[in-house]
């Protein structure tokens, strides 16, 4: 077996698998393929993403560190403390990686008459300039925090960027810190709207000017991330909306998880950083010395200002098929004639927004009901269904009050859905619901007719316009049946229904995945046809992947797309030497989930999910998994499967040691390119296409792992 920095079992780390991910993300920023501007966004989202997962994932490592130091991990082998050294070395090369090329970029944006400065670069009018505003504006807002016995140590603003500073006064030492002022740009442009000054280089030229009267030792830049996943117990005596307003608050007195650092080292400069680290508890493997200006999520206001006048260094402006043909009443006959599958956003989100504000619309509408789990600002969803409460209609809204970072903004949406007279649920104690789902009900004439939506992503038309998802319209009874026990289990009091179609976790989903791959096995050794197509975006379930270790022992052969962290590990002999497992990383975050099951090369088994395949997502949360009957739907989601397959131009694929590769060969086919070309408004479908499948191409796979 091929030896791996991410495992030393079966099963690769999910927590070091998505630093990879964060890795292929950092690789955009020197794909030819994209814009400039786009680069330096990727970098951007790159740090976003992993703001976040010091916020949530790092944290419940350190604590098990901490309580259980001598514990192994199921699936590695390793000690936590053991999992934290691994994800200090890796993340520190990719911020290594990350940090040469915002400084490849930032010396190509020169050729654009743009220039990110440093504050020695300044010419001396240019440093007159600055020094007037510093004294103008800035100024006034920089306030000194000591840190000695009569000042308590301060709650430092989270993922914001600070200045420590030591000065003396002959023989006395003293240290404070300078947060940034919050309403002020990083990113300071001077008059000739051509160069950009850190704002924090400028507060340091004037460090004396503050310090009035001692002399400064040494400064440097730091940023504070803390832990932000507090459990939350659920009381059932005491109302979820109050207890989530409380959580809030307690969440924010989370212990830091990071500290990054930027500053040429020294060793004054490292005394000072581990004593601020002593502060904080952090210890050595929490720190980052980053080289070059922290937080590179400034990035994205400052590409945003960029790009109205430099268009063609963004990606082209897409607007997805809005699909008109289909408006107001058209779309629910449609509906009714046949199941309707959209592929967003290249099938523009509209159609869902049209479905539901419809509805609201029409007089014969008696009621509606759907799951919300994270939704825009100024939420089209949320105005349609006041409106419809407001025409007399029964509107039930089960809100995710727990969904992660958006607890403040459910709140608000409750509260104006409970004002406009709809009838919100929380969904079931301790479980999450993750599920998309939308239900009408009409009245024509003495006959009742619903209408259902299932989605693979959020109601949320903002992400919709960058997230790839899959939206399904039925009007088939067992669906309806299926999604009315459904809302009825969820919002009031009965068992939990035996569906006709659809799955349901918790366990349903898990179930479901093992009976399918079971069957898929069966057949392919009955009759050597068959295969097993995800795509997700991630892969974590240990109990899923050991069904697609026997399915890959017993010969299927299995393609994975997985975005994001995958603990299955590929290519190992006897096994999963037919597994396949790569990710697609490109302008759309592929966000559907998909589940294939092919008997032979055109016929499948196949099923959309708000699901992935994670423990929490099969055992602890509300989702859906539904299968697409055969006809126009079905044939459509095959030939986007088929896409993704065929996908080398911005794939990379995984191989036995953990690290991802591209395959070298000469493909310049791109999924997302393909679908955006043939999205333009009045076509039908995406045009099939014949894609031919090589039989060797999993050991032409396994020679190129085995040449890395």
């Amino acid at each position: 077996m091929e030896v791996s920095e991410f495992t030393n079992l079966n099963y690769y780390h999910r927590d070091l698998s998505w630093l990879l991910f964060n890795r292929r993300v950092i690789h955009e920023a020197k794909d030819p393929s994209n814009p400039l501007l786009e680069k330096l966004r990727f970098l951007a989202i790159a740090s976003s993403n992993l703001d976040e997962f010091f916020m949530v994932r790092v944290p419940s490592i350190q604590s098990l560190a901490r309580l259980q130091p001598k514990d192994k991990d199921t699936r590695t082998g390793w000690t936590q403390e053991d999992v934290l050294l691994k994800l200090y070395e890796i993340n520190l090369n990719n911020t290594r990686l990350q940090y040469q090329y915002f400084n490849q970029l930032i010396e190509e944006l020169t050729k654009h008459q743009k220039f990110v400065k440093s504050i020695n670069e300044l010419s001396a009018e240019q440093l007159q300039e600055a020094d007037s505003f510093f004294y103008e504006l800035l100024l006034p807002a920089v306030t000194p925090i000591g840190l000695d016995a009569y000042h308590a140590f301060p709650k430092l603003a989270e993922k914001k960027v600070h200045i420590f500073v030591q000065v003396h006064q002959g023989n006395r030492v003293e240290r404070a810190v300078i947060p940034l002022p919050p309403l002020f740009s990083r990113l300071h442009q001077l008059a000739n709207e051509q160069t950009y000054l850190f704002v924090e280089q400028l507060i340091i030229r004037h460090l004396p000017e503050i310090f009035v009267g001692w002399e400064i030792d040494h400064s440097f830049c730091f940023r504070i991330t803390y832990d932000k996943d507090l459990e939350f117990r659920e009381d059932t005596e005491e109302k979820l909306f109050t207890q989530m307003e409380e959580y809030i608050i307690e969440r924010s007195k989370g212990l830091p998880s990071r500290l990054e650092i930027s500053s040429e080292w020294s060793k004054e400069v490292e005394e000072s950083v581990l004593i601020l680290a002593n502060l904080l508890q952090l210890k050595v493997r929490d720190l980052y010395w980053v080289p070059g200006p922290l937080d590179l999520t400034f990035l994205f206001p400052f590409v945003d200002s960029l790009a109205p006048d430099f268009p063609g260094l963004v990606f082209p402006r897409f607007i997805g098929n809005t699909h008109k043909e289909l408006n107001g009443a058209e779309l629910f006959q449609a509906i009714e004639e046949n199941d309707l599958l959209f592929h967003h956003p290249y099938d523009s989100f509209d159609i869902v927004l049209n479905f539901l504000e419809s509805a609201a619309a029409d007089p014969n509408t008696i009621a509606i009901k759907q799951t919300l789990y994270r939704m825009a600002p100024n939420s089209r969803v949320v105005n349609a269904l006041k409106k419809a409460a407001a025409k007399g209609k029964q509107v039930t809204v089960l809100v995710e009050l727990k969904a992660r970072f958006d607890e403040e903004n459910n709140l608000h949406w409750v509260q104006e859905l409970e004002e406009a007279g709809c009838y919100v649920s929380y969904g079931l104690h301790q479980l999450k619901t993750h599920s998309k789902a939308l239900l009408i009900v009409k009245k024509d004439g003495r006959q009742i007719k619903q209408y259902v939506h299932f989605g693979t992503g959020n109601y949320n038309e903002k992400t919709s316009s960058i997230y790839t998802d899959i939206s399904l319209f039925t009007a088939k009874k067992e669906y309806v049946a299926d999604i009315t026990a459904f809302f009825n289990y969820l919002s009031g009091y009965r068992q939990v229904p035996n569906y006709q179609r659809i799955a349901v976790s918790p366990n349903g989903i898990q179930q479901k995945l093992l009976e399918k791959i079971e069957q898929t096995i069966v057949h392919y050794q009955q009759t050597k046809q068959g295969a097993i197509c995800f795509k997700m975006n991630s892969l974590t379930d240990k109990v899923v992947i050991n069904k697609l270790y026997e399915a890959s022992q017993s010969g299927v052969p299995i393609h994975l797309i997985v975005r994001g962290a995958c603990c299955l590990k590929p290519g190992i002999p006897n096994l999963s030497e037919t597994i396949e497992v790569k990710s697609i990383v490109g302008r759309f975050l592929e966000h559907s989930r998909i589940y294939a099951f092919y008997t032979n090369d055109k016929e499948a088994d196949v099923w959309i999910s708000s699901a992935d395949i994670m423990t929490r997502n099969m055992l602890h949360r509300i989702e859906i998994a539904t299968p697409i009957e055969k006809g126009p739907a079905l044939d459509h989601l095959l030939t986007i499967l088929d896409s993704f397959r065929k996908d080398r131009k911005k794939a990379y694929y995984l191989t036995a040691s953990g690290h991802s590769r591209r395959l070298i060969e000469n493909n310049e086919f791109s999924a997302q390119e393909y679908f955006i070309a043939h999205s333009q408004p009045n076509s039908e479908t995406i045009i099939p296409m014949s894609i031919k499948e090589n039989p060797n191409l999993l050991s032409k796979i396994r020679k190129i792992w085995q040449s890395h």
